[in-house]
């Protein structure tokens, strides 16, 4: 086993996601959190106490060129990720970026230019792959476990994210349209673009749909869905910031069978006479736990990282969330690949 250690450092602590990121990377005996970047001093306080033998930077520039990173962690809002990507990149530091990746396609497209340009590696962070239940039904989908998958529905739906508690810096931007790419739509709706590209491939056409349904203190969609069409598939990916209680769940239907995820459960039936019934999840290894031992295994091992986070995969992801805008902006099918 090598005994080489990683030096982290974190790039904005304004997503909220930073926390169970960086408790995995501290927890990685391979890794020493060093430095971290961020100019909102409540923030910093909070990563002080829990990182007291870290640096503070008010500047993430001054970071990278000041310690010696082999890793940043990048949890800005999303308009900014391409900005510190292509910097850090040049100072070949490789990259972990909390999805969606970025705000529009033509930063995602930037982000991989400069990660391919200098050689570094980067992780695409979608939190939720890594629950055991995920990957199981992953592995079933891919396993033809329910025969040829004609349907794949991923709703992720909660009250919004003022009302479930993330925080100021995060909610703030978030119902920004330019520093977010656009509300629940992005946001929430990313998840189901990235599964269904993962899935099933790259979709034929996209119909988009967005809207404020309830909330009338933002001015971003509070509600919105995706249908990506395929030669024999569909594939839905709804969100919404007004849904009590959440619900963050997955169906994927078969010419034989239907899975189903529940509260990190898988329920699987192959029966028209049966309902999905409960079977155990995999017993995944420490490199697919979570983003940081993945990521210093891909490093250790000089191999690309796993297709639920991968750069080239997230990058279509967000190409069709792109097509679902232009959907709901025009009114009409968006037929793939865009042309810009």
């Amino acid at each position: 086993m090598s005994t080489r250690t990683y030096n982290i450092g974190v790039a904005c602590l304004v997503h909220d996601h930073i926390w169970r990121i960086i408790d995995g990377f501290a927890a990685n005996p391979q890794c020493r959190v060093v430095a971290f970047a961020e100019p909102a001093e409540d923030l910093q306080a909070q990563f002080l106490k829990k990182y007291p033998d870290t640096t503070c930077y008010t500047n993430w520039r001054e970071m990278i060129d000041r310690e010696k990173l082999d890793i940043l962690v990048v949890t800005t809002e999303n308009c900014l990720t391409a900005e510190i990507a292509e910097y850090a990149a040049a100072r070949h530091v490789h990259l972990l970026i909390e999805k969606p990746m970025a705000a529009t396609l033509e930063q995602a497209e930037q982000i991989l230019q400069s990660v391919k340009q200098h050689g570094v590696k980067l992780l695409i962070n979608w939190h939720p792959n890594w629950y055991p239940a995920m990957q199981t039904s992953f592995r079933l989908v891919r396993e033809g476990a329910i025969g040829q998958v004609y349907d794949i529905r991923i709703r992720r739906a909660h009250l919004g994210p003022r009302e479930v508690g993330c925080t100021r810096h995060f909610y703030e931007w978030l119902y920004d349209e330019k520093r977010n790419g656009a509300g629940a739509f992005v946001d929430l709706g990313c998840y189901g673009a990235n599964i269904c590209r993962l899935l099933l491939g790259y979709p034929k056409e996209v119909i988009g749909w967005r809207q404020r349904l309830v909330k009338n203190d933002i001015t971003v969609d509070d509600n919105g869905t995706m249908l990506m069409i395929y030669d024999k598939a569909l594939g839905r990916s709804e969100a919404s910031w007004t849904e009590l209680p959440p619900f963050y769940d997955s169906i994927f239907l078969g010419s034989t069978g239907t899975i189903v995820t529940e509260n990190n459960r898988v329920l699987i039936s192959n029966d028209a006479k049966k309902q999905p019934q409960p079977i155990d999840n995999d017993v995944l290894p420490p490199h697919k736990q979570n983003a940081a031992n993945h990521f210093i295994y891909c490093l250790e091992n000089n191999c690309a990282p796993d297709d639920m986070c991968s750069p080239a995969i997230s990058r279509d992801a967000m190409e069709i969330m792109t097509a679902g805008l232009i959907s709901d902006r025009e009114k009409r099918r968006v037929a793939l690949p865009l042309k810009q």
